[in-house]
């Protein structure tokens, strides 16, 4: 039954634990400084990270980052190659490229994030969002950002004790609540704990 729960998006109330010591600045950020917290664990690879991003993301973004009621925070929750690939490069992107780059490869999937998929498609992706060749070598090569990202990954997955992506956990202090899934009803169940 528990499982269905995730599956369906229903909301799981978790405990609090204290936040690991990571390097949360690089994590891609909306919104300015808030009390309330919204992290968005995804992976570049995942298809429905990928319906995510184009139904709940764009939604959440203007109703809760852009209007100061809440920060979010992506989480890059990669756990095969090239999705921590496209995690990098995303991570050596201004926020325009981001978006377009992210669109570009969570809708173009099937060349680049299964069987036989290859790395290039990403670099071209990431060529067309605007970011040089020099670049995208040089992030890709970045040891230091991969470890980066694979500590985020690990500790706030562990910390939020997430078990599939996309997940979507509302921090406001102490409290927190998780949602799994693609429910559009997420978005009026992160409204209603907002405004409490």
């Amino acid at each position: 039954m528990r499982l269905w729960a995730l599956l369906l998006g229903i909301g799981i109330t978790i405990g609090a634990q204290a936040e690991p010591v990571i390097n949360a600045e690089k994590l891609r950020t909306y919104g300015t400084n808030s009390s309330n917290l919204i992290y968005v664990f995804t992976s570049a690879g995942c298809s429905h990270c990928a319906a995510y991003h184009d139904m709940i993301l764009p939604t959440l973004k203007s109703r809760f980052a852009d209007t100061g009621m809440a920060q979010i925070k992506i989480v890059d929750m990669g756990y095969d190659v090239r999705s921590v690939a496209a995690a990098k490069l995303g991570r050596c992107m201004t926020d325009s490229q981001y978006e377009t780059f992210m669109t570009k490869a969570y809708q173009n999937q099937e060349e680049w994030a299964y069987q036989g998929g290859n790395q290039d498609k990403l670099k071209e992706y990431a060529t067309e969002a605007g970011l040089n060749k020099k670049s995208q070598e040089r992030c890709l090569k970045n040891k230091h950002l991969e470890e980066t990202i694979l500590e985020q990954r690990n500790n706030l997955g562990q910390m939020y004790r997430i078990t599939g992506t996309p997940t979507t956990v509302v921090v406001q202090g102490i409290r927190q609540k998780a949602f799994v899934g693609t429910d559009p009803m997420i978005i009026p169940e992160v409204e209603k704990l907002l405004n409490k």
